[in-house]
Formats: C-alpha cells, structure tokens, sequence
C-alpha cells in the first residue's frame, strides 16, 4: 500500500513539474499577453467625438473630459468648464495651459474643481481599453474616466 502511494504521488509530482514547465514556455512565446494587448497605443481618432465621465473620484460631483476636435479637450470640473489643447506621441499626452470659465459655487465643489484641474494639469500617459480612459500624471495619480457618450466635433456643422 505504501508502494502504491509512493508510486502516485511520485506521478502527480512528475505531472506537476511538466504542467509548470510548460506553462513557462508558453510565456515566453511569441504568443500576445495581457500586457501586449492593453499597450496598443492611443490615437487621437480613438478619442474626437467623445466624452468621458471620472469614475474613480469626488463621488456625486460631474468632472467629465470631453474631446471635440483633434488637438481639443473639455469638460465640465464639478462648477466650470475647462478647455485645452493637447498633443500625443504614444501614450504620451501633452496638455497646454487649461482654461476655465469663473463662476463661483459650493465651497466643496469648488475645492473638488481646484483639485481635479491640478492633478489633470499633471497628465503624462493616457490609456484607452474599451470604454475606460485612463490619463496618469507624472507623479501616478490615475484619472479613470467611463464613455458617456458623443459629442459634436469642430467637424460637425451642427
């Protein structure tokens, strides 16, 4: 009876150590992994024509990111409107000086505006997987934003 265990365990070990050995072979292949997949790079065509809601923070405040021309982002910062140009090289984004309208509101959500202006104000790396847009500042704040829908573009003669 000893034997037979010996013998069945010694074989499950051997089915084990190829079981894992293989796995490493395939990891190594010229097969797509996870990361090979979420790292295809950004266009601005992935972007014009459509907004974007923050997801990630300040629960119950509208900041939405909105993209209407090719070299044009906005939305909306809890009380203002914001707008700016942008450029990418990769997944590299480059924001110029943001604009802002004035208006005054709640205290709270005018420190949430201030808040999410500076940190956007710091976007580095801009990612797109699906319906989540994810910018990244340079320090690795993560702004994660969900589709909210369309937007007229500077194409658009409506």
């Amino acid at each position: 009876m000893k034997k037979l265990l010996s013998l069945v365990l010694a074989g499950m070990g051997t089915i084990f150590a190829v079981s894992c050995s293989g796995n490493k072979t395939d990891t190594s292949s010229n097969a797509p992994t996870d990361t090979a997949i979420t790292a295809a790079v950004i266009t601005v065509d992935d972007l014009v024509g459509k907004e974007f809601s923050l997801t990630n923070m300040y629960e119950g405040k509208e900041v939405t990111i909105a993209f209407p021309a090719a070299n044009m982002l906005g939305g909306k910062s809890a009380v203002n409107s914001y707008t700016t140009e942008f450029s990418l090289d990769g997944e590299k984004i480059t924001l110029t000086a943001l604009a802002s309208t004035k208006m005054a509101g709640p205290e709270e959500d005018m420190a949430v505006e201030n808040e999410y202006l500076q940190i956007l104000n710091g976007a580095n790396t801009i990612s797109l997987n699906g319906d989540v847009l994810t910018i990244t500042t340079a320090s690795g704040t993560n702004l994660v934003y969900t589709f909210k829908g369309t937007v007229p573009t500077a194409d658009t003669n409506n």
